[in-house]
């Protein structure tokens, strides 16, 4: 695909950090769509052959001892921990006591991680330079709120709560993406939660990008990638009746939960609005940043925050730029 063609999403951090997130420049920008909080974009490629991560579904072993740490049972094949008596197999001995809910997504063996604890395994065949995602099933022992942060070469990449899918239900998907500095890459799932609060993993898979999305930085209106040369067929402010100009182009704003203009867009799963970011933007961009919505806690497993864009033209290539905090 050609690259002016890609997909680009635009996450930023809140008022704690410096930076909010957003393109530097595109090519026919579909426009502003004033995104949310909470917004994730799962990705799930397929395992090239030219990268590998050792065990990645966690069934090279078979834990025996009840209930399933690595300080009764051995090492996992591939994996290292800096708690082996919080980290470990489920099922063992026969049993789950851990990962007590939501289908397995491959195998019989699930890995699970205690709070305050960190799972870790060497990625290689990599190229230096490249970017790379990785794909992996998460999913968290019943009525708990493990913390997940994932770290390649010991940089923070993703920092989210997870949530127990439930039942019988599939595990999450959850994909990031990082750029190789060596053949190899050293990838840690640290789990920031109390010890009590368990994350459960599984099904690793790691290819290299294909570049469609990406993340930048957004600090004012010269960073924001907005362009008035360009012809903008959506350009909307999500959480608020205010509007915001940003180098010449108008922002709508739309207020509300699950925000939607007839023959648009439409939203679905963003039942939430967060209003008065005290953002450290400048210029239009601060009134941009200023309101989102988000799904919170209360999307269930298998449902997922979505954006339908309506009024396009068939055959022209667009680049949608999302913004959030």
């Amino acid at each position: 695909m050609p690259e002016r063609s890609s997909l680009r999403q635009h996450t930023g951090n809140d008022n704690n950090d410096d930076m909010k997130q957003i393109q530097k420049k595109a090519a026919r920008i579909l426009g502003r769509m004033g995104l949310c909080a909470g917004l994730a974009a799962l990705l799930c490629p397929s395992t090239s052959r030219g990268q590998t991560i050792p065990n990645p579904s966690f069934e090279e072993n078979t834990f025996t001892v009840f209930p399933g740490y690595i300080s009764e049972n051995g090492e996992v094949a591939g994996w290292t921990t800096d708690a082996p008596g919080l980290t470990g197999l489920n099922p063992a001995g026969g049993e789950s006591f851990f990962a007590n809910n939501g289908a397995i997504p491959d195998g019989v063996n699930v890995a699970f991680v205690s709070g305050g604890s960190t799972l870790g395994t060497t990625i290689s065949g990599l190229t230096a330079g490249k970017n790379y995602t990785l794909t992996l099933r998460v999913n968290a022992s019943s009525e708990q709120v493990p913390s997940l942060r994932a770290t390649a070469d010991g940089a923070d990449i993703l920092a989210l709560s997870v949530y127990p899918v439930a039942g019988t239900a599939p595990y999450e998907y959850i994909s990031f993406e990082f750029t190789a500095a060596a053949a190899t890459a050293s990838l840690g799932l640290v789990n920031d939660a109390g010890s009590d609060q368990v994350l459960l993993v599984d099904q690793l898979t790691v290819a290299e990008s294909s570049g469609r999305w990406s993340v930048e930085a957004w600090t004012d209106d010269a960073t924001s990638g907005v362009d008035s040369q360009y012809v903008y067929s959506h350009a909307y402010s999500f959480g608020t009746a205010n509007g915001a100009v940003i180098n010449g182009v108008p922002f709508a704003g739309i207020p509300g939960a699950n925000p939607a203009v007839t023959g648009k867009f439409a939203t679905a799963r963003f039942g939430n609005v967060f209003n008065g970011d005290q953002n450290n933007l400048t210029g239009g961009s601060a009134a941009l940043a200023t309101d989102f919505v988000y799904s919170g806690a209360n999307v269930n497993s298998g449902e997922y925050q979505s954006i339908t864009l309506e009024g396009l033209t068939p055959g022209t290539e667009y680049v949608a730029t999302l913004f959030s905090v």
